[in-house]
């Protein structure tokens, strides 16, 4: 009597197939990387990337109606990183011209109670574009209400975090140097959102500013010249903890590496320009493993994650609480 032949599927064989579309979509191949993508799809692996995998495939084929109404879906049922999937939607709604729904849909998501302050600027910028572009009567509100340099102070030191972030971000296209002063005030005002100081600092950064200025935010001071600071992208320490992840997570949760790296975007645009405390590289990559699982609900005691990253669980514990506070304030509520 034959025995059926089971059939025996190669480990592994999913996540090589994501990664291989991946690599063809990097090599620009984007009708051969949706075929992968849709192979992926009917596997049902990593839902969330290859369904982001298709969307960009559809928009660089110039597809962007189909492009369009895959990121709605995303949206609406919740799949993948949302501001992230909203960037990307927002764009392509620019490319297709519908620049009310742009409006609409950025001012419904400035009303909602949390905004990640690494998306608030962009987002601010798309929205001031989308108003620009709609017919004159709709870019009545763009016009400011105070135009003196007084309603301005008042503004930055009294208003609202809205009228406070609003104002700092009307400040990108001017020269600065009259408001230093008041620039200066409100980096030391200890009560003033450090995501805000944060923007003030980068203000200060891109119009060279050379002068030694104090910051003061989360309890710490330091003293920093503006013109010798480098951004996220090249600080050194940054991209060793990201390093450090692409080596302990990455290849086994692609999702929870990419989560971790939007974490530290966020608590770093929270903590900048103060280092990060303490200067060991792995406690960080370590406590940002240990604040992932908890918010992604997996599974990994302190003591497993201490052994891999080489770290105590003292340290472990102690950075995690860091990066929950700093998460708390990574949020604008405008």
């Amino acid at each position: 009597m034959r025995k059926e032949k089971k059939i025996v599927e190669f480990p592994n064989l999913k996540q090589r197939l994501l990664e291989k579309a991946m690599q063809t979509m990097k090599e620009k191949k984007f009708s051969e990387a949706l075929e992968l993508f849709e192979q992926a799809r009917e596997n049902e692996y990593a839902y969330a990337e290859v369904e982001l995998g298709m969307v960009v495939c559809y928009m660089e084929l110039g597809q962007l109606t189909e492009a369009r109404n895959r990121c709605k879906k995303m949206l609406r049922e919740d799949i993948g990183d949302y501001f992230h999937v909203l960037q990307i939607y927002i764009t392509i709604l620019i490319q297709l011209k519908e620049y009310d729904e742009v409006k609409t849909t950025i001012e419904a998501i400035l009303e909602e109670d949390k905004l990640p302050a690494q998306y608030a600027q962009n987002f601010y910028q798309l929205l001031e574009f989308a108003r620009k572009m709609l017919p004159s009567e709709e870019n009545e509100s763009m016009e400011p209400d105070h135009n003196d340099q007084e309603d301005e102070l008042f503004l930055l030191h009294e208003g609202n975090v809205q009228k406070q972030y609003e104002l700092i971000q009307s400040l990108k296209h001017r020269n600065i140097r009259p408001l230093i002063p008041e620039i200066e005030k409100y980096l030391k005002d200890e009560l003033k959102h450090p995501v805000l100081k944060t923007f003030l600092v980068h203000l200060l950064i891109e119009q060279g500013w050379d002068k030694e200025t104090e910051v003061c935010k989360m309890g710490q001071r330091t003293i920093i010249v503006p013109s010798n600071l480098k951004s996220g992208e090249e600080d050194p320490f940054l991209n060793k903890i990201i390093s450090i992840l692409e080596d302990t997570v990455e290849s086994d949760n692609p999702s929870l590496f990419e989560g971790l790296k939007e974490m530290l975007v966020r608590i770093h645009t929270v903590q900048f320009p103060l280092p990060f405390t303490p200067d060991k590289p792995e406690v960080w990559a370590a406590g940002l493993h240990h604040a992932g699982v908890e918010l992604f609900g997996l599974e990994a005691s302190d003591e497993e994650l201490a052994a891999q990253y080489d770290v105590s669980t003292l340290e472990v514990k102690s950075v995690t609480r860091e990066i929950n506070k700093l998460e708390d304030f990574s949020y604008l509520r405008l």
